[in-house]
C-alpha cells in the first residue's frame, strides 16, 4: 500500500502520516460500566475512518490501471 502512494506521487511525510494510522492504533471494549485493556488493531482502519474510501481508491487504482 504504502508503495502505491509512493509512486502516485503522495509526499513522504503524508505516508508517514498514514502509517502511524494504520500501525499505531488501538482500542478497548466496554461491557456494562467496565473496559478492557487497550488492544491493538491489526488490520484495516477504525469503522468510519475517513482514510478509508481514499486508501481504496488508490489501491484499486493501480490493478485496474495494468488492464487497461
Amino acid at each position: 500500500m504504502y508503495n502505491i502512494l509512493i509512486e502516485f506521487g503522495i509526499p513522504m511525510k503524508l505516508v508517514r502520516l498514514i502509517k502511524m494510522c494504520l500501525n499505531e492504533t488501538y482500542s478497548t471494549v466496554r461491557r456494562g460500566k467496565n473496559f478492557s485493556d487497550m488492544l491493538p488493531i491489526r488490520n484495516g482502519l477504525k469503522q468510519g475512518e475517513g482514510l478509508s474510501p481514499w486508501l481504496f481508491s488508490f489501491a484499486l487504482d493501480t490493478p485496474l490501471e495494468r488492464f487497461r
